[in-house]
């Protein structure tokens, strides 16, 4: 604990001692004739990409005279205390540019963000990506990011069952092709869900609500008890279809590495997972080729790509930081160079059109390639109420135990999920 707090207050030091002498415009130059440079800076969450931002910064301050960009030390899981210290004491000095998430978060620190419809990289937002940074018509915040999930499938495999994943476009579909897949000599279950809570629930739901205009209508009446889950059309379709997947799959008995492992070694033809099983599927230097569909629900033939983490421009910053920090993120965003950091050196996958993807890994170039083509669903699962993953993940072991039919499996997650608004 007092590591963290020492952690803290250095940072907001650093942060102060910087923005201080940022603010004073004109008071430190050298000559008449030179212009003082704005400064710009930045504080974000992941860690893993510090250095690499470091050195996209300095590269973006060569390629002209009006701003310095300054990366501040990663804050990590911190910054959002850093922030909140920052913005309470003087606005005018906190970050220029900080990252945080949709969600709460946006409600959070709405009040201290500036619209950024003027960005050129605003206009290459991949589609349905800027939902989560908008307001009253207004962005007010550029995507760092995207992931995706779906069913990852192994094409060798289906090319042994004679499935062509093209044609896959109902649950029904799916399921006479687990039935082809289940009699491939090596094939321990042609689905595999993990079991880790979110693996098990939270994405596997999404998919109902992901295909519906106004999930985000639904779900509050849902938790709220004026709507059964029974009662909506798409979820109780859902259910029974996933009854009809049920004995062609691993009944979410695995780990998440269990999982993965089991798909790079050709026990499962499907996994019901996210670009961010590459790195577990690469352990294995797997030889078969692979892709990724959507769950086809609904006729769904989309994946399920959404992001959390946004940049935002402090709106009490000067205009100059302003105007110089919108230049940074459009560099980042639309110019060769700065793409460049963006997928080979963050090794992020783009939610932005105009990138070349080619040096992404397999499973990022799909995603890349589902949200270029705008088709993808949304992210829904972070409108469920919060903590609810347990308990609905308890209820999905006693879906797959068979101790509890389809109905009964939406009135135990209605259950939990008004409990949980009480609360």
């Amino acid at each position: 604990m007092k590591k963290s707090i020492g952690l803290v207050c250095a940072i907001v030091l650093t942060l102060t001692t910087m923005a201080g002498c940022s603010s004073k415009s004109g008071s430190t130059q050298t000559s008449s004739d030179k212009k003082e440079k704005a400064v710009v800076t930045v504080i974000q969450n992941k860690v893993e990409i510090q250095q690499q931002l470091e050195d996209a910064a300095k590269d973006f301050n060569k390629t002209q005279n009006d701003v310095e960009v300054k990366i501040l030390g990663s804050a990590g899981d911190n910054l959002v205390t850093t922030l909140q210290s920052q913005f309470a004491s003087s606005p005018e000095k906190a970050p220029t540019i900080f990252t945080c998430e949709s969600g709460s978060g946006f409600d959070k620190f709405f009040n201290y963000m500036l619209p950024l419809d003027s960005a050129k990289a605003a206009k290459n937002i991949a589609k349905g990506q800027a939902d989560d940074a908008m307001k009253d018509g207004k962005l007010y915040g550029l995507p760092m990011a995207v992931e995706g999930f779906g069913l990852i499938y192994n094409k060798a495999i289906l090319n042994k069952a004679g499935v062509d994943p093209s044609s896959i476009k109902s649950m029904d579909d799916l399921a006479a092709a687990c039935q082809k897949i289940a009699k491939v000599d090596g094939v321990k279950a042609p689905i595999a869900f993990a079991k880790e809570t979110y693996f098990q629930f939270m994405h596997p739901f999404n998919w109902p609500f992901a295909t519906m205009s106004n999930y985000k209508e639904v779900i509050p009446k849902v938790i709220s008890g004026q709507t059964d889950l029974k009662d909506i059309k798409e979820v109780k379709q859902y259910a029974e279809d996933l009854a009809k997947i049920k004995p062609y799959t691993n009944l979410a008995k695995d780990t998440y590495d269990d999982q993965v492992a089991g798909f790079a070694q050709g026990k499962y033809a499907f996994i019901h997972q996210g670009n961010w099983a590459q790195s577990i599927i690469d352990d294995y230097k797997v030889s078969f080729e692979y892709g990724m569909i959507g769950m086809p629900t609904g006729g769904n033939t989309s994946i399920a790509v959404g992001n959390s983490n946004f940049f935002r421009v402090n709106k009490y910053a000067s205009e100059a930081q302003q105007k110089g920090a919108i230049a940074f993120l459009d560099w980042l965003f639309t110019d060769k160079a700065g793409q460049t950091y963006v997928t080979d050196k963050f090794k992020l996958i783009p939610a932005y059109n105009g990138f070349d993807t080619k040096n992404l890994n397999t499973l990022a170039k799909e995603v890349s390639k589902y949200s270029q083509e705008g088709k993808t669903v949304p992210w829904t699962f972070n409108l469920f109420p919060a903590g609810v993953d347990k308990d609905c993940a308890s209820a999905m072991e006693k879906f797959y135990a068979g101790q509890l039919t389809s109905d009964q499996l939406l009135d135990e997650i209605q259950k939990v999920w008004v409990n949980a608004a009480k609360k």
